[in-house]
């Protein structure tokens, strides 16, 4: 049994605790496995930066012990981070970038839907001014969406997004690396190029 002091200096232990993972921005593993998802959306679509890192901190928890996420709640987070792509905060946008190869490793079968903005939000983010180890994990992040979603699909999306937006550029080498190193047959390529005028 315990008394009341001990049930005090708990709390005020868990306070503390809480009080130190906002200050330096993380939290303490034992709490990250408790937290539900919900819990986790809500905090990552929060205006304060440091929730939002949290959110982030455990969604990558959740992800790493293979908890998928359902329909409703991926619907969610890809509107989460479809807003992430342009968070102005570093830290979190680097975390962010993190999170999400993760997220398409874990989810990748059921984010078909959402790869027309995954795909084009990473090449617009390749042509910006990004710090070298943000641009790092840009690609990656590219890297892996190449490697989890068919060749035909991605190829479809790239007509649109050269078609709507021109940002050639950005396009040669993530083209290249498809087409020459992936193989897609040249009717996949017809395809894809008579989509842009349906």
């Amino acid at each position: 049994m315990h008394s009341d002091d001990d049930a005090n200096s708990d709390a005020s232990s868990a306070c503390s605790e809480r009080s130190y993972s906002s200050r330096n921005g993380s939290i303490p593993t034992y709490m990250r496995q408790t937290e539900d998802v919900a819990e986790v959306l809500n905090r990552c679509a929060s205006s304060n930066w440091s929730e939002r890192k949290e959110g982030l901190l455990g969604l990558q928890n959740l992800l790493k012990n293979q908890r998928t996420l359902s329909r409703v709640e991926l619907k969610r987070l890809c509107e989460i981070f479809t807003r992430m792509f342009a968070d102005p905060h570093g830290k979190v946008f680097s975390m962010f970038l993190e999170t999400l190869v993760d997220f398409i490793q874990v989810h990748k079968d059921d984010l078909q839907d959402w790869l027309f903005v995954l795909l084009t939000q990473l090449l617009k983010k390749m042509g910006a001014d990004l710090l070298g180890s943000v641009q790092a994990k840009v690609q990656k992040a590219l890297d892996v969406t190449r490697e989890s979603f068919p060749n035909d699909l991605q190829f479809n999306i790239l007509m649109r997004f050269t078609h709507l937006f021109f940002k050639w550029w950005n396009l040669v080498s993530f083209y290249h690396e498809i087409v020459l190193l992936e193989n897609i047959d040249p009717d996949e390529r017809e395809d894809g190029a008579k989509a842009i005028f349906v």
